[in-house]
């Protein structure tokens, strides 16, 4: 990716930018509180999602009004993950809850944190105490006796992560993104450039990494060389998420709209209330389900579908 120049952009790239239609497709409504995680099955066309009130909801997401509470705790859920034929859940406690797919009930609970588990996987989770759990710890499922294979990475909260195929990346409130050996778990490397917490973080190739956060800009770093190539102000306020279809990088914010940003970072649509009847409050997260079509969710506790299509 060559570094970008605002001054290139406004004469050659708005003169070819595509033309896109946005359709809201469904609403998922139904929880009583912020709605913070979910997930997507996009081979079962099934989703969870995970809200503050400490509820767990399964959806056929093609019959929006077919949702079934399946976890009910007391406290809030910051964090959803489906592994294989389990749900991990991570809490406001620290708490990691195991759900059994195949009754739909809870397994196990877990404190594998001291506060917020604020992201989890099937091989790492992370939260408010800056302690990143490895592989050995969460992979196999929760409960009975194992060791905890933590690393304390940072001083404040771990907010996100992302692999390739040889590093581990991982976005925190110190403002510093931290680069892993996937194999040693040795810190090669920091990416310093936000001012405040860096929130999500995605691949556009394989040597380009995006990340925005609390400063509310999205920055892009070249990952042979370790540097920010280019750095653009995405939202009014602070960025929540991102995630990338392979052409269409989608950006969510407390400013309450949802951003399509081309490979460039040239801003190509923006979903909002006035226009698309879109969300009216924070939206924690966005995520393709294919390549068309992707889901947000909010504090407005609701989750919507969408249709992106580039017309000819």
């Amino acid at each position: 990716m060559q570094q970008f120049h605002s001054l290139y952009v406004s004469s050659y790239v708005m003169a070819r930018r595509p033309e896109i239609q946005i359709t809201k497709v469904a609403q998922f409504a139904g929880h009583k509180d912020s709605i913070y995680d979910f997930v997507l099955d996009a081979d079962t066309r099934t989703m969870y999602s995970a809200c503050a009130g400490g509820f767990v909801v399964k959806w056929d997401i093609d019959n929006p009004e077919e949702g079934a509470m399946i976890l009910q705790s007391g406290e809030a859920f910051y964090s959803i993950a489906k592994v294989g034929n389990t749900l991990k859940v991570g809490s406001k406690s620290g708490v990691i809850y195991a759900v059994d797919l195949a009754t739909n009930s809870l397994r196990d609970t877990t404190q594998l944190h001291q506060g917020g588990v604020f992201f989890i996987g099937n091989k790492y989770s992370g939260g408010e105490d800056g302690v990143l759990l490895r592989p050995k710890t969460i992979a196999d499922g929760i409960g009975g006796n194992f060791n905890k294979n933590t690393m304390l990475l940072s001083a404040d909260s771990l907010r996100c992560v992302i692999e390739t195929d040889d590093s581990l990346f991982v976005g925190a409130s110190d403002h510093t993104i931290y680069q892993l050996d996937k194999t040693t778990y040795e810190v090669k490397r920091k990416l310093m450039g936000h001012t405040n917490s860096v929130f999500a973080l995605a691949m556009i190739d394989d040597n380009t990494l995006v990340s925005t956060g609390r400063d509310a800009m999205i920055r892009a770093w070249d990952l042979t060389i370790g540097k920010e190539i280019y750095a653009v102000p995405a939202h009014e306020y602070q960025a929540k998420s991102l995630s990338y279809n392979g052409s269409i990088l989608l950006s969510s914010s407390m400013d309450k709209t949802i951003k399509l940003w081309s490979n460039e970072l040239e801003l190509l649509k923006v979903i909002d209330f006035e226009k698309y009847e879109g969300h009216t409050n924070c939206i924690n997260k966005v995520q393709w389900l294919d390549e068309n079509m992707f889901v947000s969710c909010s504090d407005d506790r609701s989750l919507y579908l969408w249709k992106v299509e580039i017309m000819p």
